[in-house]
């Protein structure tokens, strides 16, 4: 494993950048600043190594990251309505933080903007740890999180997530990796294809915090079991999706090949598995041209998409969703991959 100095943050610390690689040359870069991913290299249809993930050109922009680029998300993933909820009869108020301040978007404090002790256990495998004290961000209990990015000879990126917790409290992790499979320095993804597996979704009001019902998707815009391009879909949704679909009602299952992407142009081919009841997939809306990337330049509106593998939003405001409590001598525990290919 590669070890390199990354960046020197605010309070003087430098920020390492890791690098596991396979032996046929697929890589991954991961920073101890916020455990984000950094880049991922994998071949195209033509052998050419391609840098798939949006990050920062200037590494320290890292510190700041509003969109979250590559980072690791806790203690909540996604939206909790109000920055409210009421568990084990109190009620906890979180900071408003998400684009419209109304609701508290990924924890408010986010996780993806501190240092993590990394230790690395060998040439393909990195744990990164994290002390979350009672009373971090407003949530209750004290938290130790440990995350292990191991990359295989299969292509696949695993992220294996641990908690666990003092006294119950709540929690939902995911990464906010942001995809381009036609390479991250060309444009949008409107030469891209999904197909995701999922019945449902958890539907949300105009403030983007969903409102309870989960309706089915067929029939309308929402399925994507068939497949569709990026194109026909926002052709019907200018504003792409930024939608948590319904994987499971039941936490903790493994479930293969959930989400498949690919570009048209590179042959790249994106599966996503995982056992986290949900996923969210962001087109890329709220990217503006204002976050400087690796090839010097903004990145356009859906110049990326998300499949970001979670329990559901909200779900401490909800009883009839799968549960987001967490119990001491009870580990949480998710696993995600992201194995990357060629289509065939």
């Amino acid at each position: 494993m590669e070890v390199m100095d990354f960046f020197k943050s605010s309070d003087g610390r430098t920020a390492k950048l890791y690098r596991l690689r396979n032996k046929s040359g697929f890589e991954v870069d991961i920073t101890d600043f916020g455990g984000a991913l950094v880049s991922i290299r994998t071949p195209d249809r033509n052998g050419k190594s391609v840098d798939v993930l949006l990050g920062f050109g200037n590494p320290a922009d890292y510190e700041e990251n509003d969109p979250f680029f590559g980072a690791l998300i806790g203690r909540v993933a996604n939206r909790i309505k109000g920055g409210r909820f009421t568990f084990e009869g109190k009620e906890y108020r979180l900071a408003l933080n998400d684009s419209n301040g109304l609701n508290t978007l990924h924890g408010g404090e986010s996780w993806g903007r501190r240092f993590w002790k990394a230790e690395p256990i060998d040439d393909v495998t990195l744990a990164l740890k994290l002390h979350s004290p009672d009373g971090d961000a407003g949530f209750p209990g004290a938290v130790e999180v440990t995350l292990i990015y191991m990359v295989t000879e299969a292509n696949e990126l695993i992220l294996d997530y641990t908690a666990t917790s003092d006294r119950p409290t709540v929690i939902s992790m995911t990464n906010h990796a942001y995809f381009n499979l036609s390479g991250e320095a060309t444009g949008s993804c409107l030469d891209h294809r999904i197909r995701l597996r999922a019945d449902r979704r958890t539907e949300v009001g105009a403030d983007k915090a969903p409102t309870g019902n989960c309706p089915a998707v067929a029939g309308t815009p929402y399925d994507l079991n068939g497949g569709r391009s990026f194109r026909e879909i926002l052709a019907d949704l200018p504003n792409g999706f930024d939608d948590n679909f319904i994987l499971s009602d039941v936490d903790g299952i493994m479930k293969r090949d959930i989400a498949v992407a690919s570009s048209d142009s590179t042959g790249i081919e994106l599966r996503v598995s995982t056992s986290a009841p949900g996923v969210q997939f962001y087109m890329g809306y709220f990217l503006n041209g204002s976050a400087i990337g690796k090839n010097g330049k903004g990145y356009p509106q859906f110049g990326a998409f998300c499949l970001e593998a979670q329990r559901w939003p909200d779900a401490v405001n909800h009883p009839a969703f799968p549960s987001m409590r967490l119990e001491p001598g009870r580990p949480y525990k998710q696993t995600t991959v992201y194995q990357f290919g060629i289509v065939k």
